[in-house]
């Protein structure tokens, strides 16, 4: 007697839901455990998880360059390369401003600061404090320009600075497409690459259902449940805006390609789970890319240059989050953000967004400089620290839901171009 085989999507979600009871079960908060009898098992508990993102982290950066540079020498000429580079850089603009302006619109509706209480704080760690308010040297806009070109290639690829990192592979591409002939070679062996990479993804996929158990029961455990009662109505205006954000790509979806977006959803359901359960829309990267040109067959050279760009410079959940949390924290602390103080918040979260590494908690690192520009008290973080993670899930999977959105449009795009 044979079973039938499980879905993959199904095996992810069954193990999302395990993965949350076993994590409310077995945080102290709940009764049934103590901490001290459970801190002991929990690096165990998420052994799997951390195995899983370290394979992929592993091939992330090579898959990023040779994606890139792949899909820009299979562009015709440097012509087609402005063409789509400059179409979606436009987009991912656009649906930030977007995200960000629905942040602000709902914060200000919902006024989420003035209905929690001043006792309700979460205590952090001297460790926890100093990453957060541990900020680097202001850089002016022409360093920052200039630092996007790596002095350093193996110190960029250590410290995975993306901008930098896409950069590479775009020069790369650029190589490939104006010299065919010197760069059969090398572009031979980014072909070989590309193929170990995938291979290591599919890998990695045979362990994700364990992993995903894992680290949901780890990020249960986690956080606690007396400070999310507290902010409950923070947390459902980020969520309430995260769900118009995924509104608003549907009708994106619909406008542009004429096509059913429920069915679009559908073809990339894993995506979302897997970046909730992880928190990094960098080690997703990889599986992305072989849903974009398996499941929804994408040109390879939109999705090789849409999808790591997207990973890099669009974050339309993180943006949502830090305008959220930017107006929620000045309504706790009562100050008030005038009209010109909003339209700034809406460039400064836009720029902010822009470069932030995909990785997991980086996001309140971002939020404390915004916080400092418009004077707000960076301490109002310790507020928010206990539930980031979770948001932080929330957001990974809006983020990049919103890449694979726009390499679909994208890809729309360049073919009804090509038949004209």
């Amino acid at each position: 007697m044979s079973f039938p085989k499980i879905a993959f999507w199904k095996q992810i979600l069954i193990s999302l839901v395990l993965g949350l009871v076993f994590g409310i079960l077995l945080n102290p908060e709940s009764g049934f455990v103590k901490s001290d009898q459970i801190k002991p098992y929990l690096s165990w508990l998420k052994l799997p998880g951390d195995i899983f993102l370290n394979l992929l982290q592993m091939i992330m950066v090579p898959l990023v360059i040779v994606s890139i540079a792949l899909g820009v020498s299979s562009l015709k000429n440097l012509k087609d390369l402005w063409s789509l580079g400059s179409k979606t850089l436009v987009y991912f603009i656009f649906t930030t401003v977007v995200s960000v302006s629905i942040g602000i619109l709902l914060t200000s509706l919902t006024k989420p600061g003035f209905k929690i209480q001043s006792n309700i704080q979460n205590q952090l760690t001297q460790s926890q404090m100093t990453s957060i308010e541990k900020k680097e040297k202001e850089e002016t806009i022409p360093e920052i320009i200039a630092n996007i070109i790596p002095k350093n290639i193996v110190n960029v690829w250590s410290k995975q600075q993306m901008l930098s990192i896409v950069f590479l592979g775009m020069i790369l591409g650029v190589f490939f497409l104006t010299s065919k002939e010197s760069g059969t070679t090398l572009k031979t062996f980014f072909y070989s690459l590309e193929s170990f990479c995938l291979w290591v993804v599919s890998t990695a996929m045979k362990i994700a259902p364990l992993a995903v158990l894992g680290l949901m029961s780890y990020a249960m455990v986690q956080i606690g449940f007396s400070l999310v009662y507290g902010l409950l109505t923070y947390i459902l205006t980020v969520l309430a805006g995260l769900f118009i954000i995924l509104l608003f790509y549907s009708l994106m979806v619909f406008f542009f390609t004429k096509q059913n977006p429920f069915v679009f959803f559908n073809q990339i359901r894993e995506i979302p789970i897997l970046g909730f359960s992880t928190s990094s829309s960098s080690s997703v990267l990889p599986y992305s890319l072989k849903i974009a040109k398996e499941k929804l067959r994408l040109k390879e050279s939109v999705a090789d240059f849409v999808l790591p760009l997207g990973a890099t410079i669009n974050m339309d959940g993180t943006a949502l989050y830090q305008a959220v949390a930017t107006v929620f924290l000045s309504q706790v602390y009562q100050i008030e953000l005038s009209s010109v103080d909003l339209f700034l918040l809406v460039g400064t979260v836009t720029a902010a967004s822009i470069g932030t590494a995909a990785t997991p908690g980086v996001g309140l690192v971002i939020l404390s400089s915004i916080l400092y520009t418009f004077h707000i008290p960076i301490e109002g973080i310790t507020i928010l620290f206990g539930v980031d993670r979770f948001l932080d899930m929330c957001r990974t999977s809006v983020n990049l839901t919103g890449d694979l959105s726009c390499a679909y449009i994208m890809d729309h795009i360049w073919k009804e171009e090509k038949q004209l």
